[in-house]
């Protein structure tokens, strides 16, 4: 058997849409075979607010609040509900299919990410990370679905004593996948809170009591909150042990760069 190849990309704080630019040329150039499987970490070198690939912004999302508090919106190429990018730290991975280290399913890749991101947030301190089970998924708001991402824990995402730690979500397209992954290192809970609609003000109260309560930060997890730098070498070493092979820190190539920078005119 071939050792697979794997690239490393560290880009640091970006913009929002730049951000969702590179991650959906990885993945086409990926799917093309012209891309190697890639983890790529990066932040966000604003507040900004991203919705899943068919989440109803009109319904959820309050974009005269946005505006206000200028705080751009935008669009993911992977799956889930709204999410305040701010103190954060973001991973995303690309992969074939098939591949190696994979099993040819969403639910086994899914899996198989989180192992990943469990070893990588092991390595930054957190004690007991779990993956959520099919029997452990916490519902959202009573009797509707909370617009917002860390109200409820799915399948395969990582908590601590039942809070949710990271949230993640993936696109599969015929011939590769992409999965983001988001680690709150710290929040503003009111503000991401006020970005979203509710049908009702009682609806909207109970919906900041329950993002708040599901809801945990590594600054509240860890006695020091780590930097972004610390936290990224802690996921380069935890995927690298979980996903062996042959890992090159590289850029984007030629084809990535083009695809890129047609995904940004796009939006």
């Amino acid at each position: 058997m071939s050792i697979p190849t794997w690239r490393l990309i560290e880009d640091g704080p970006m913009d929002g849409r730049l951000n969702m630019a590179i991650d959906r040329a990885i993945l086409t150039a990926c799917e093309r075979g012209q891309a190697p499987a890639t983890l790529r970490l990066y932040g966000w070198d604003k507040p900004t607010l991203s919705i899943g690939y068919s989440q109803n912004e009109l319904r959820d999302v309050d974009r005269a609040q946005c505006e206000k508090r200028n705080i751009p919106i935008v669009r993911r190429f992977t799956g889930g509900r709204a999410l305040l990018h701010h103190f954060e730290f973001t991973y995303s991975l690309v992969a074939p299919i098939p591949h190696p280290r994979f099993p040819g399913n969403l639910a086994g890749a899914f899996g198989a990410v989180s192992k990943a991101v469990i070893s990588s947030l092991e390595r930054a301190g957190i004690s007991k990370p779990e993956m959520v089970g099919m029997s452990k998924r916490t519902p959202g708001i009573s009797r509707h679905r909370s617009p917002a991402c860390f109200s409820a824990s799915n399948h395969w995402e990582i908590t601590v004593k039942g809070k949710k730690l990271a949230g993640s979500a993936q696109r599969r397209l015929s011939g590769a996948f992409l999965q983001h992954g988001s680690i709150l290192m710290d929040w503003e809970p009111e503000l991401a809170h006020s970005l979203f609609r509710y049908s009702s003000e009682s609806e909207k109260e109970q919906g900041l009591k329950t993002l708040i309560s599901r809801t945990l930060t590594l600054k509240e997890a860890l006695p020091v909150k780590p930097d972004w730098g610390e936290l990224a070498n802690c996921f380069t070493n935890g995927f690298q042990n979980t996903f062996p092979g042959n890992w090159k820190t590289e850029t984007l190539n030629s084809l990535e760069m083009k695809l890129m920078k047609g995904y940004l005119k796009e939006n």
